[in-house]
């Protein structure tokens, strides 16, 4: 059995061989038909492949562990070509794309994903952005409510507590080291565009 081949190459072709011999071709090509994997690409994440041996083994301990009750454990092998079937759906299945975007690429914190979707994080130690996070907590008091809220955080009128824009980058913190294995990291994600980056900070939230 050739070894797997998939992920980014420096011409951001996509390919690997597993098993039967399939083959995912050049993912950037214009007349091909975009694919789950082309999808993730363009959205700046980086293919499982070969060489990531301790991803590949985090991947599939963490697949294991949600198996239905009662269903035997996979092999890496076997990940790896459900893998290469994930990939090579329409980019619309949504549903394929968020197992492959869970399982088959190199892992992304919210740091991370945010840096790659071109957001700059506010520092989150000392004061560094005070100035920031104070206008940002001035806005939460308002907003922060609802889909809006950060987990618990509830802030008071900030001519009642000097300390909001503290409280607001430290749970920033939090959110922005939440790892790629977080059953809500999407959700962690979004709120961190709201509240955590300096592209957070705009006439429609002072």
């Amino acid at each position: 059995m050739n070894a797997l081949k998939m992920g980014l190459t420096s011409t951001a072709a996509l390919g690997g061989a597993v098993g039967g011999g399939f083959l995912i071709k050049n993912a950037i090509s214009s007349d091909e038909k975009p694919t789950v994997s082309t999808r993730l690409v363009s959205e700046g994440f980086e293919l499982l492949n070969a060489s990531h041996t301790s991803h590949w083994s985090t991947s599939l301990s963490k697949y294991n562990s949600k198996k239905a009750s009662g269903a035997a454990d996979i092999s890496e092998d076997k990940l790896k070509s459900i893998c290469q079937e994930l990939l090579s759906k329409d980019k619309e299945a949504e549903e394929d794309y968020k197992k492959a975007r869970r399982y088959c690429v190199v892992p992304q914190n919210i740091s991370t994903r945010l840096s790659k979707l071109g957001l700059n994080v506010l520092t989150t130690t000392e004061n560094t952005h005070q100035q920031q996070w104070t206008s940002l907590a001035a806005s939460y008091v308002t907003k922060g409510t609802g889909n809006n809220q950060i987990e618990s955080l509830t802030l008071q009128s900030a001519n009642s507590d000097q300390t909001n824009w503290s409280k607001l980058r430290d749970q920033c913190k939090v959110v922005v080291e939440k790892d790629h294995w977080e059953e809500n990291f999407d959700s962690y994600l979004e709120k961190a565009k709201m509240w955590c980056t300096s592209e957070s900070i705009t006439p429609s939230k002072n």
